[in-house]
């Protein structure tokens, strides 16, 4: 998470990591949940690019957005994950920012499949 997120959370935060995998709902696609020392929540979703046209980025956005605010979490880390080698929807990050209302605590990463440690892709 340092590494690849440039996550600088201090060390007693990684102490307790929770990961629960989320079956696909409400036009969103399925997701890993990361919390990570009940403070910062990351949504894992893999995808290929093309299925970011679908409309689900946003619904990631507010649902994510939602759960932190509600649990009182100080971030929220949307990663999208693709085997794709191909460069993302260049609105992808306007999409983002509009989705999050240029929220501070919320923030897009996109890494390819390789990235990502065994069992969250």
């Amino acid at each position: 998470m340092r590494h690849s997120l440039g996550c600088r959370c201090p060390d007693e935060v990684f102490r307790a990591i929770t990961i629960d995998h989320r079956p696909a709902a409400r036009g969103r696609p399925s997701l890993v949940q990361l919390l990570v020392g009940s403070r910062l929540l990351i949504h894992v979703v893999t995808s290929p690019l093309d299925g970011l046209a679908n409309g689900w980025l946003e619904a990631l956005v507010d649902e994510g957005r939602a759960l932190r605010d509600r649990h009182g979490y100080n971030r929220f880390r949307l990663v999208i994950a693709s085997t794709d080698t191909r460069a993302p929807p260049g609105d992808l990050e306007q999409r983002f920012e509009r989705a999050s209302g240029s929220d501070d605590c919320a923030h897009l990463h996109l890494l390819s499949t390789d990235q990502l440690p065994a069992g969250l892709s």
